[in-house]
């Protein structure tokens, strides 16, 4: 790809609908390695298509003999914006074969940019729609052949990323049956959530637990042990000695 049409990488692979009168249209851009063009299907019984593109030539027509590439790029993704927003039409629109139209980008705008259209022949529709075709369908190949993309089909990244997270929980996780219909990766995601701001909530409440019931060491040492009663001690007064009693003999009344 030259370096020219290299700014213009912002408009490759869009897709937008337009709807204008009675009629819609489907429009298609791709940037190659030489031009930068676009497709224009007709929603009708006949299946029209119209072609445009712009060349190296065109842009140096349009933007001047040596335009920098800030202003390209500029350029570009001001165009890309009004791709994406819908800000389209199809100028000078006639249904009659052989019509000279333009695909308008930003109609509202100072400047709007234009493409000359010519009609596609059916072979040549036909074999540009295959092709996009196959793109869809190998794009479909990484969401299980899916033709929409779905939540419920997140990419493996994803999924192992989800089970990464769920398994730092340290948690076994009480999970209930999603309802049908939901999403399995929104269901994870709140019980991971879930789980935690448990986390969370058991260490706040162990934290409390240690500050309250850690017995004071100081106070431990401070308690005075009772004395320690020494051998022929009072038992009233551990610190003097017990009085010793003897034993009165009376005389026997024979003697």
């Amino acid at each position: 790809m030259s370096d020219l049409l290299a700014n213009f990488t912002c408009m490759d692979e869009l897709i937008q609908v337009i709807y204008q009168s009675i009629y819609k249209f489907v429009v298609l851009s791709t940037v190659s390695d030489c031009e930068w063009s676009v497709y224009v299907g007709l929603n009708s019984a006949e299946g029209r298509w119209w072609h445009g593109s712009w060349t190296e030539a065109d842009i140096y027509r349009i933007f001047g003999p040596s335009p920098s590439d800030n202003i390209l790029e500029a350029a570009a993704e001001k165009m890309a914006n009004a791709f994406v927003q819908g800000e389209l039409c199809i100028t000078d629109w006639s249904p009659d074969k052989g019509a000279q139209i333009k695909l308008t980008l930003g109609p509202a705008a100072k400047k709007a940019l234009h493409v000359d259209l010519v009609e596609m022949s059916p072979e040549d529709a036909a074999a540009r729609a295959t092709r996009f075709f196959i793109d869809i369908g190998l794009q479909a190949q990484m969401r299980q052949c899916h033709l929409y993309p779905s939540t419920a089909y997140s990419s493996p990244q994803d999924k192992s990323q989800l089970a990464h997270e769920i398994s730092h929980t340290r948690l076994p996780l009480k999970r209930k049956e999603p309802a049908q219909g939901s999403d399995p990766v929104s269901t994870l995601k709140t019980e991971v959530h879930a789980a935690q701001e448990e986390i969370t909530s058991l260490k706040s409440q162990l934290e409390d637990v240690k500050r309250k019931g850690t017995p004071n060491k100081d106070a431990a040492h401070s308690a005075v042990a009772p004395a320690a009663r020494h051998k022929g001690a009072s038992l009233a007064n551990p610190n003097k000695k017990a009085r010793k009693y003897q034993a009165i003999e009376f005389e026997s009344d024979d003697e």
